[in-house]
């Protein structure tokens, strides 16, 4: 019982924290909470985020609004990265082959330069290596390679992206969002 209300406190202050109209009052919370956020990252509204405390967020990162954050298992984003809206990184799933629907964690790991585009999904143990782009709508349930392009279900590599970024998606957004 004791965690049952536990949860459902930590579900509604989630709930209220990304309804905040400040991108620098949800990062104050959401660091209090315990999750690591780089300097100049945004983090935009009506986000749902499972376990802060085990979340890290690089520098120059761009957090797209309805992001879920399934931090249970661990989640690694580096610097100058882009989560488009309505992604969703997981990190606990049920084995269907168990029994009693056993649970399995692990960690997801976003490289620096890495763009996960809207509504992506990525399941748990991925690594997104650095550079890479995941289209809109791919589901990612296998690590990639450096600078290149994932779409589809299951995401498949289709493309190269170019060695030379330098890009920050932070630059220009406006802190009341």
């Amino acid at each position: 019982m004791k965690s049952l209300i536990y949860g459902l406190q930590f579900y509604l202050l989630n709930f209220i924290i990304s309804y905040f109209p400040s991108q620098s009052l949800r990062k104050i919370i959401l660091k209090i909470l315990g999750m690591k956020i780089g300097s100049n990252s945004a983090v935009y509204g009506k986000f749902e985020i499972r376990n802060p405390w085990k979340i890290s967020i690089g520098k120059n990162t761009s957090i797209g609004h309805r992001a879920t954050f399934d931090g249970r298992g661990g989640i690694l984003i580096g610097n100058n990265v882009n989560i488009s809206s309505e992604v969703m990184i997981w990190t606990w799933q049920h084995d269907y082959n168990s029994e009693f629907f056993k649970i399995t964690s692990a960690p997801v790991i976003i490289k620096d330069y890495s763009w996960i585009s809207a509504r992506a999904i990525l399941l748990p143990g991925v690594t997104v290596a650095e550079g890479c782009v995941i289209a809109a709508g791919a589901v990612l349930t296998k690590s990639t390679e450096p600078y290149s392009i994932y779409a589809g279900v299951p995401a498949k590599k289709i493309g190269e992206r170019s060695k030379t970024l330098s890009y920050n998606p932070v630059e220009g957004i406006i802190p009341f969002i």
